[in-house]
């Protein structure tokens, strides 16, 4: 018996629209990671990410927004000043986003590394992100020795 699978293409902003649909309504929601912006954490279709309903924010959380109508990233709270939070993505060096505490889509209740998860509560995964620099210059040596691992290191 054949089977033949259906397929549909939507755009990000559509899908991230049903997305943010589906936790609105109490769903949890995984997507496979896609882009760099979060490296060396999670990486580009390889690692997967359990988005649920936002909670009250707070400095390190990595959340999905839109920064823009539209416009979503899945990056660090950096910081929050008046209902306004600043995002960075991991593997930002220098570019930074913004937008309010209602732009704020998702959190996230675990991450998929590599097969494993991680709470991102969990001391392991608090340590790691401690550990991440602040400044730009290291943030930038740290990200090109990375570039440059095998692939099997990563």
């Amino acid at each position: 018996m054949d089977r033949q699978t259906a397929s549909v293409e939507l755009s990000n902003e559509e899908f991230l629209k049903e997305v943010r649909m589906l936790i609105a309504e109490g769903h949890d929601v995984t997507l496979r990671v896609r882009g760099v912006s979060m490296r060396p954490f999670l990486e580009d279709r390889r690692d997967k990410i359990v988005l649920t309903r936002p909670g009250v924010p707070e400095i390190g959380d990595a959340v999905l927004a839109e920064i823009a109508p539209g416009k979503y990233v899945y990056h660090r709270i950096v910081r929050i000043e008046d209902g306004q939070l600043t995002l960075r993505g991991d593997g930002n060096v220098y570019g930074t986003e913004q937008c309010g505490v209602g732009d704020i889509a998702a959190s996230t209740k675990q991450f998929i590394r590599k097969g494993k998860t991680y709470l991102p509560d969990g001391r392991r995964w608090r340590c790691y992100s401690a550990l991440w620099p602040k400044c730009p210059l290291a943030r930038r040596v740290l990200l090109a020795v990375y570039r440059r691992l095998p692939v099997a290191w990563r």
